[in-house]
């Protein structure tokens, strides 16, 4: 079975110091793509939401942007680490529900969602993804657009397989 992990889609994930992520808008509208294409093959949407000393639990910046399409029976895990395993129940609502496919989205691009691909694919899950499913901010070395088409990169040489939004559907 195949699972979708929404990765850190919080208000203060996604908007930080008067700032957006690159392409927030259209980042929304591709999850939502990918949230809505789950619900209707009936798997699992998952939401990880990261917590730390900016990100505390049930505050507004912990809570989801309020644009995704969230429904009842979606699941939900905290995390206090980039990596969604790490000391999470996360392997064990996969283990439940015997997803061995993941297809991951979300925020930020260098860090949560790159943590997890690795962690996920260590694992042994086919680890799956569409173009644009991820962002970021600019950085001191390489502006967001960068950032993500890097990572693209790197994780469709070793780590995951890309999808086409057609395919995906």
């Amino acid at each position: 079975m195949r699972a979708l992990l929404v990765i850190d889609m919080q208000n203060g994930v996604c908007k930080q110091a008067g700032r957006e992520l690159w392409q927030l808008l259209e980042l929304v509208q591709l999850v939502n793509q990918r949230i809505n294409y789950y619900h209707a093959q009936g798997w699992p949407v998952i939401f990880i939401q990261h917590q730390n000393v900016n990100l505390i639990k049930k505050t507004s910046s912990w809570q989801l942007v309020p644009e995704l399409k969230r429904r009842e029976g979606d699941l939900y895990v905290d995390k206090t680490h980039p990596n969604a395993f790490y000391h999470t129940s996360l392997q064990e609502l996969l283990s439940q529900r015997q997803v061995d496919e993941l297809e991951i989205c979300g925020a930020q691009t260098e860090y949560c969602v790159d943590a997890t691909v690795k962690m996920a694919h260590g694992l042994g899950y086919r680890v799956l993804m569409v173009h644009g499913a991820s962002s970021t901010f600019d950085n001191e070395f390489m502006d967001a657009e960068k950032t993500v088409r890097y990572f693209e990169w790197l994780w469709g040489k070793n780590f995951l397989e890309f999808i086409s939004k057609i395919k995906a559907k």
